[in-house]
């Protein structure tokens, strides 16, 4: 069985050092008006839904400092980049000293009112989005949050405000010319909405949140708040049904089956997708597991119209698997997303993760996700293991354990966090 690297397990015991440091399975996130900001930033997407800590934070003299400073930069770049597309989001991020600066404040602030202590215990330290940033003492978490956020917010104004490769360009790229005029006159629209949306925001965070998030919206990309809350939507008939589940009646809790993307944009559901779904059936009526998760977004090829997990989903339904039986996750882009996705899905709605769920797919993807390759590429890309394998049952058929480390947001893929 695959085992998590010293250093993640380290980092997991080493947060039992303070009681309420941990994540915890049963927390649900307040996603909001904004799921694709929540799923992001959650920590400043909490203090959104928080009047009383956003009141505080704006009444600060030194944070309203920064905000007023960061606007005033949005409006000298109105007036002088011109044609210099390229000029307008330049200042639109967080310097790492402006980073450092704002971090150092909330820690004080946090040290100083109960009220931002209790959001590092009832929300950030549960949440499980944060930690990999945790520390023992909920002040300097809070400003570690802190930090998180701000990095994020950072990448998505580099890739969708100024245009850099993301890490998938083929996939998740801006999809604009950077020399075209179209660019230029949308890039000047972004500042131009943003001046006019937040001019004479008290708060440090507002204004390049707004941009960020807007700029998400313009390259068409907040896939991250599709279907959500899912629990509540599409995902509702099986969650119900696995509150009432006797679990030690099947052999396993789940059968996950990755997404598959299509090489054009005709066909709903690939050929691949097709026989994942036929081969999980069979496991299903056998009764291996209760529930089958469909995996996969809107991915392949560029800007698809077709997500994934909702076709496969509609396939299983044609086959006669009862929409009670079937979840989805509809914002996996790669295969390791498949994987992380799942678990926390299998964490929040109550799975039983103590035994292992099966992944059944084509040999080679079942191949991959046993091996070595898949592991490592979870840390280079992801920063840590989202399962542990199992055993190697058939060529098409494996177990895996979900780790409560895949709750941890993903700060550089914004379409799937």
């Amino acid at each position: 069985m695959k085992k998590p690297p010293l250093f993640l397990l380290l980092l997991l015991l080493g947060s039992f050092c303070w009681g309420q440091n941990t994540p915890q399975a049963s927390y649900l996130p307040v996603l909001g008006e904004n799921p694709t900001q929540a799923k992001n930033v959650y920590f400043l997407s909490l203090l959104e839904e928080m009047p009383y800590l956003k009141s505080l934070l704006e009444q600060d003299g030194e944070l309203a400092e920064i905000a007023s400073a960061k606007f005033e930069l949005l409006t000298q770049s109105l007036q002088d980049c011109g044609k210099d597309a390229g000029c307008y989001p330049a200042a639109l991020g967080f310097t790492a000293n402006e980073i450092e600066r704002i971090a150092q404040r909330i820690e004080q602030l946090a040290k100083q009112d109960k009220r931002l202590t209790d959001i590092t215990l009832d929300h950030i330290a549960p949440s499980g989005m944060y930690q990999m940033n945790a520390a023992d003492d909920p002040a300097p978490f809070l400003a570690n949050a802190w930090k998180q956020d701000a990095a994020t917010l950072n990448h998505i104004i580099a890739i969708y405000g100024r245009g850099e490769k993301p890490n998938y360009p083929k996939i998740d790229s801006l999809g604009m010319n950077l020399n075209s005029s179209t660019y230029l006159a949308n890039i000047q629209a972004l500042s131009e909405l943003a001046s006019v949306k937040y001019e004479g925001s008290k708060l440090f965070y507002q204004l390049t949140l707004g941009y960020a998030m807007d700029a998400l919206a313009m390259a068409r990309f907040e896939r991250a708040g599709d279907f959500e809350p899912m629990m509540s939507y599409e995902n509702r008939a099986a969650f119900d049904a696995a509150q009432t589940t006797d679990w030690e009646e099947f052999d396993y809790p789940l059968i996950l089956i990755p997404g598959a993307g299509t090489d054009n944009y005709l066909d709903s559901l690939s050929s691949g997708g097709v026989l994942r779904c036929q081969l999980a059936f069979n496991a299903f009526k056998k009764k291996k597991a209760p529930f089958i998760l469909v995996s996969g977004g809107y991915v392949h090829p560029y800007k698809v119209l077709h997500n994934e997990a909702i076709e496969m989903k509609r396939y299983l339904l044609k086959l006669g698997v009862p929409e009670s039986a079937i979840l989805i996750d509809p914002h996996a882009r790669h295969t390791t997303t498949n994987m992380r996705n799942t678990a926390r899905i299998m964490f929040r709605y109550g799975f039983p993760t103590d035994r292992p769920s099966i992944t059944v797919t084509t040999p080679s993807q079942s191949a991959y996700i046993y091996s070595d390759m898949m592991h490592d590429r979870c840390m280079r890309e992801l920063g840590y293991h989202a399962y542990t394998n199992g055993k190697r049952l058939s060529a098409t058929t494996a177990e895996f354990f979900p780790l409560i480390s895949s709750l941890q947001i993903d700060t550089d893929e914004p379409l799937d966090p």
